[in-house]
């Protein structure tokens, strides 16, 4: 058996072999060029030579108030959206684990916001909630609610919020299955148990569902906190990071430094960041998958 172990080696490292290139060509050297670039002072724009600095990009980065203001965003963007998302992925979960009529029906609604290419969902949120012809303000209006329209997407504060919304409504779905999928595995006779002992809905969702969900939820927290540091494609098709940088995101702030300011450097410098804020959340992750196992 080791002999057929040892001849099917070459084949099995031939299968791989075009996968592990294209993750190296196309992952693993952009983030090494990444960071090599974020040390020098590199703009497109200057005649000047790219310059070694060291950490410098990095401290200007630290000093800059419109960064410090876009962390800050970031950071307000991310703890809203999960807070409100695993709020309602848990309600959902919890609901969809009851036996009613039209069950499997809600459950294929559900998950459409969360299947929909996000370009799609950018777009159609734009038209939704465009301040002049937006459906909504039209449905407002002619309801009473509002005497004028609102500017949903250009009134620093609100916009923000509406962009936190729309992501709660992408990724509400994603966690509202990872739970539900985490309830399967709770056995009922538990409940059963629970209910013998007089214990209440209430109860038993503190004191049992809560408790054994924990692995899942801390799989679908960490998996949606690296998805959230790095959003970009809605805010940059809904906002642009506007109006005046109040959806200012970390990934929209590389972006217009890196590829439309054409300072490679400070662009660089700002991708890194959110690397390594990824990856210390990818290693929280497999750690809790590994502790899980």
């Amino acid at each position: 058996m080791k002999e057929t172990a040892r001849k099917t080696q070459p084949i099995v490292y031939a299968y791989l072999a075009p996968g592990i290139l294209l993750i190296v060509c196309f992952l693993v050297v952009p983030i090494i060029q990444g960071f090599i670039y974020s040390l020098y002072n590199y703009n497109l724009a200057s005649t000047a030579p790219k310059k070694f600095i060291g950490f410098k990009n990095f401290l200007n980065l630290v000093n800059d108030s419109k960064y410090i203001q876009t962390f800050g965003q970031t950071v307000f963007f991310v703890a809203f959206a999960l807070f409100f998302e695993f709020l309602l992925g848990f309600l959902f979960a919890l609901l969809l684990k009851q036996d009613f009529v039209g069950k499997q029906f809600l459950r294929g609604i559900m998950l459409l916001p969360w299947m929909m290419p996000q370009v799609v969902t950018a777009f159609t949120w734009s038209w939704i909630l465009n301040g002049t012809s937006g459906v909504l303000n039209q449905i407002l209006l002619k309801m009473g609610i509002i005497t004028k329209n609102i500017e949903w997407l250009s009134t620093p504060g609100l916009a923000l919020c509406v962009i936190t919304f729309i992501d709660v409504w992408t990724f509400t779905p994603f966690v509202t299955l990872v739970l539900y999928a985490g309830l399967q595995g709770i056995s009922q006779q538990l409940y059963e148990a629970a209910t013998i002992d007089g214990a209440g809905v209430f109860q038993q969702i503190f004191h049992i569902t809560m408790p054994m969900l924990k692995s899942s939820a801390s799989v679908a927290f960490l998996m949606r906190s690296m998805m959230a540091i790095r959003t970009f494609d809605s805010v940059w098709i809904i906002t642009r990071g506007g109006p005046a940088g109040t959806t200012e995101l970390l990934g929209t702030y590389a972006y217009k430094k890196g590829l439309i300011g054409f300072n490679i450097g400070i662009g660089s410098a700002a991708t890194t960041i959110i690397f390594f804020l990824s990856l210390l959340m990818s290693l929280r992750f497999i750690g809790v998958v590994l502790k899980k196992k």
